[in-house]
């Protein structure tokens, strides 16, 4: 296969469950980093980790993050800053632009509640 594992994507449809085979899709290299990273965390795991996250909330499911600019502008060229990072990570936040102010929330909707993959962008978009 060259090198190139099959994706297997699996969707929860009520009491049925989709199952998509994507081959080709996934490189070797990103095995490790996709299995490592979609694993749930568990509380401690998740308070640890807030330590290192001053600014944000966190309800044990979502990791949430405000920002407020000066104006809508401003508000959107953060908005578009996250693009490059989550793009990076193939993680993509949910976001609300309210005028000035940005919400951010993250979660990863495979494992059904955070994952390292969460505390990664929220790290990266916290130093931009």
């Amino acid at each position: 296969m060259n090198g190139v594992l099959s994706l297997l994507l699996s969707a929860s449809l009520g009491s049925q469950e989709l199952v998509i085979l994507a081959p080709g899709v996934v490189k070797a290299s990103q095995e490790t980093s996709l299995t490592h990273t979609s694993v749930r965390l568990d509380e401690a795991d998740i308070r640890e980790r807030m330590g290192q996250l001053p600014d944000w909330t966190t309800d044990g499911e979502h990791l949430s993050y405000v920002r407020t600019f000066d104006g809508f502008v401003e508000a959107v060229a953060f908005v578009n800053s996250l693009v490059e990072p989550a793009e990076q990570l193939g993680h993509h936040p949910d976001i609300t632009i309210s005028y000035n102010q940005v919400l951010i929330e993250l979660t990863t909707h495979d494992a059904q509640g955070l994952t390292e993959l969460d505390f990664q962008l929220a790290t990266q978009i916290s130093q931009l």
